[in-house]
């Protein structure tokens, strides 16, 4: 789990993205946040699942189901974008 996050920080966002499951179901917003919720219960949270890298406690805080660090997440723009 991300070291940069308080516990009270955790709980807010866990609070968050159980909210996005409920409210949004079936929606990519929805998988995003359900796949935030198993990397947070398998103390993956808060790490980039491409480089391994911690992401900033104020990223996780603006887009709790974010899943790539600033570097990789600018990667995939570039590589989108060329496709």
């Amino acid at each position: 789990m991300s070291e940069s996050l308080t516990a009270q920080q955790l709980l807010r966002i866990r609070g968050k993205l159980e909210a996005i499951v409920a409210d949004q179901p079936g929606t990519k917003h929805a998988d995003s946040a359900t796949a935030a919720l198993q990397r947070m219960r398998s103390g993956e949270y808060g790490y980039c699942i491409e480089c391994g890298d911690e992401i900033s406690a104020a990223r996780l805080a603006a887009k709790p189901d974010v899943a790539l660090c600033v570097d990789c997440q600018a990667l995939k723009d570039e590589e989108d974008e060329d496709a």
